[in-house]
């Protein structure tokens, strides 16, 4: 997990973009869009379960003894720790209620041509990663050390790249966009026009429930951090799930989430390696 510096001024860019982003979303037509508080209620208690789970797991794990592993290896160890409700809450609820039939809410191998395919998805996710980490010239110019997670020991290497290639996008995804995204989309109906695409109702809520959960990061990282990933994932959030939109397929929007936060961890990483 990451933990950027955020200027001042760039905190207040990201907040001036949420606020034009939400009076923007008032502007709708609302003979078209059906908006349902009760479907809406129902996902936002789920991500209250699930955020309870993680505060509770936090805080088992703070109070546990001092041990030089755990000391050492606390920033991945907790992370994957925390996800397993992410994880293991929507899977047992998308259990519940598709009756067993998991493909409905996400879990097939589905394409969509010429766009959403995982090939172009790959090399999406790719370049939003090489984006973001673009935030490492700035502290290769001023000689700053790499913002990594430390200490940089196999251990840590090793699971801070487990988390961010294979946990994180597989929890949250199917949190998100199967069990989020997909219930919304079936209770809610209209669409969006935004930046020239149709976008669900349901799609437009799921991202901007995505970006708002980010806030649960204030148990680990600084104000501005916290406001920069919840900015950066309702962004995000909104294309990953206008790809599920087309797809209905979770392994589309998987490959983007660990590719847009991998790739600046491994280039992080290299660089650190390299200036070292």
């Amino acid at each position: 997990m990451y933990d950027p510096s955020v200027s001042d001024e760039t905190a207040a860019v990201i907040r001036g973009f949420l606020s034009e982003f939400s009076k923007y979303m008032m502007n709708t037509d609302k003979k078209v869009l059906k908006i349902k508080p009760l479907p809406i209620l129902a996902m936002l208690g789920v991500c209250i379960v699930v955020a309870f789970l993680i505060i509770l797991i936090n805080k088992a794990f703070k109070s546990l003894p001092p041990n030089n592993f755990i000391d050492e290896n606390s920033s991945w160890l907790l992370a994957h720790l925390v996800h397993i409700p992410i994880f293991l809450v929507p899977f047992l609820l998308i259990g519940f209620l598709s009756k067993g039939e998991f493909k409905q809410f996400g879990f097939n191998l589905n394409q969509k041509s010429p766009i959403f395919t995982y090939l172009r998805m790959l090399v999406l996710g790719a370049i939003s990663g090489v984006i973001l980490s673009l935030r490492y010239i700035p502290q290769l110019i001023a000689q700053q050390p790499i913002d990594i997670p430390r200490p940089v020991s196999t251990a840590s290497v090793i699971g801070n790249l487990t988390f961010q290639w294979l946990m994180v996008g597989i929890s949250e995804e199917i949190m998100f966009r199967g069990l989020i995204q997909t219930y919304l989309m079936k209770n809610l109906s209209g669409y969006k026009k935004l930046f020239g695409h149709s976008f669900h109702l349901g799609t437009i809520a799921s991202a901007l429930i995505w970006g708002i959960f980010h806030f649960i990061n204030i148990l680990i990282m600084p104000f501005d951090a916290v406001v920069f990933y919840v900015a950066l994932t309702t962004f995000a959030g909104l294309w990953m799930g206008y790809a599920y939109q087309q797809t209905k397929s979770l392994l589309t929007t998987i490959i983007v989430h660990n590719m847009l936060f991998g790739v600046p961890l491994v280039l992080g990483y290299f660089l650190y390696w390299l200036t070292n």
